[in-house]
Order: C-alpha cells, then structure tokens, then sequence
C-alpha cells in the first residue's frame, strides 16, 4: 500500500488484494457500476489465476479508480512472447477528470514495461485521445474468412454442456493444455478462457463450445444465419483448421469467418476487423508487428 497525493487529496495504492473480501467487493461494485458485470462468480470459482492482477487507488475504504493487468503468454509467429494486457479501467464517476487514471497508469508503466515484450489494451472509442499520452497507438487487427463448399463432414461433433462436471473439467483440461495453432496464440491461460465461457455475466459462451472427438478438440463458434463464426480451436495436438471448419459447417452455412489469423491463410480473405466501440492500442514501438504480419488476438483473449 502506498500513499499518494492527487489533487490536494490523499488516497491509497493498493494491490494484488483479490483475496480480500472487503476490497474485492468494492472492486465489484465498481465494476459493476461502469461495465455491468463483476467478477465474483468466477473468483469463487477457483479459476481466477495468478496472472490476473489488480490495482486501484483507495479513497479512505472505497476503490475510486482500478487497472487489471494480465500477464498472458502467446506464441507470436513461432516465438513465445509475455504481453501485458491492460484491462477494465474504469474510475468513479465522481472521481472523474481528476487525474486518477493517469496516476495509476504511469504506475504501472513503470513497474510492467520492462517486464514483458509488449504492453497493450483495448480501448473504448470515447477516449482514444488519452492513451497516446502514454506511448500508444492504434493498429488495426484483421481477420480471415472464407466460403464454405463443404458439408457432410465424416468427423462427429457435439454441443458440449459445461454444467456437467465432466464436460466442465474437459473444458479446463483442454485450455490448459492447448497448442499453437494460429499466428497469434495465447498459452496457458486456461483461468481466462474458463471466464468466458461460464463466469461473464454480459456474454457467456458456454452455448457455443462443441467437442471433436475425432480431433480430441474443443470449438468455440457461433451459427449466425447462414455464417458460422469460430471464435477459438482449444486443442492438444495440431490439428487443420479445415478440418474443424468442415466439421461445423451444417448445410445453412454459406460463410466462414476466424476471429484469429491462420498461420496458413492463403486460401483466405483477410480484411481489417474492427470490434463495435473498441479499438487495439499498443505501444508505438510494436505497431508494426500487426501491420505487416496482419494479425489479431483471439477474442477469448480479450480482458
């Protein structure tokens, strides 16, 4: 816990509290109040992992401020690489304006940047003007799609329900255990995957998990109209992308789309994709990497 002086007002950095239930709580409500969700479900789950790590800024009892950094390993065109990705932050709107934000930011700067390869976050489109004060800038992410031309796939396939225990424990095992199969792969991070699709309250995806016996692979993908979108492949050995996309693809879809890069995408259409109200921003230094290896972070990613 450090004291720092904002303003004329004396507040509290405060970190790496998850286990206090009084700080986790104000952390919630916070969160709660800016982005609609909070993280109580998945703590209490065990699968928040130590690689998620928080820092607020503390008026007398009560979080006004906060940045979560994660520590994600991802094997970036062949090379393992540690990212730092900053997420939700978020400040009381009473306590907005006031510098909060930039106080917490430059703090954890300091103590991350020469700590990982790369520092990055996701930014809300109201507020890209802020953090290229700080370095960032930014890029664009890009995704593949194609046509399918394929159906009656020989490989059986079914829906995967994560209330079972059985299929719960699959889930994580697969996660934890996944190869790189794309240009941009996270590693071991099976804490953030298992968020997604059972303990985000805004949008779960545990209606979109599918299991490959054939390919011992879980699917995450989506059916819209006559477009299946595959969000991740959680696999433990290689596997052909293709294959899994003939797989899924029923008779009603027409269209294909990767919400990741191939390492192979040849035979796809690569386009700029660009999340509604959201916008990747990375240090100035690293921009080219996405411009020139067109590249996208798996949405399961996200934070």
């Amino acid at each position: 816990m450090e004291n720092i002086v904002i303003n004329n007002r004396d507040y509290k950095l405060i970190s790496h509290f998850k286990h206090n239930n009084e700080l986790r709580n104000s952390f919630n409500l916070l969160t709660q109040q800016v982005f609609h969700f909070d993280f109580e479900k998945w703590y209490k789950s065990g699968y928040w992992e130590d690689n998620c790590l928080l820092y607020s800024l503390l008026d007398i009892d009560r979080i006004v401020s906060h940045i979560t950094v994660n520590i994600i390993d991802f094997i970036v065109l062949g090379e393992k690489k540690r990212f730092i990705q900053l997420g939700t932050v978020m400040t009381d709107e009473h306590y907005r304006n006031k510098g909060l934000s930039r106080v917490l930011l430059e703090k954890v700067l300091t103590e991350w940047e020469n700590k990982c390869d790369m520092i990055y976050l996701y930014a809300n489109d109201s507020v890209l003007d802020f953090y290229p004060k700080f370095g960032f800038v930014p890029v664009d992410e890009y995704q593949a799609s194609i046509k399918n031309s394929k159906i009656k796939s020989p490989y059986s396939v079914r829906k995967m329900d994560i209330d079972h225990v059985s299929d719960l424990n699959l889930l994580f095992e697969k996660a934890k255990e996944a190869v790189s199969l794309f240009k941009l792969s996270m590693q071991d991070n099976a804490g953030l995957i298992m968020f997604y699709c059972n303990y985000f309250d805004l949008y779960s995806l545990k209606e979109n998990l599918f299991y490959i016996e054939d390919f011992q692979a879980i699917a995450v993908a989506e059916y819209v109209d006559d477009t299946l979108i595959l969000y991740d492949i959680l696999a433990t050995q290689k596997i052909e992308i293709e294959d899994v996309i003939y797989t899924l693809a029923t008779e009603q879809t027409k269209n294909v789309i990767l919400r990741f890069m191939p390492i192979n995408n040849e035979n796809y259409e690569v386009s700029i994709f660009k999340e509604e109200d959201s916008t990747l921003m990375v240090m100035a230094d690293k921009s080219e990497l996405f411009k020139n290896n067109k590249l996208i972070f798996p949405m399961l990613s996200h934070t």
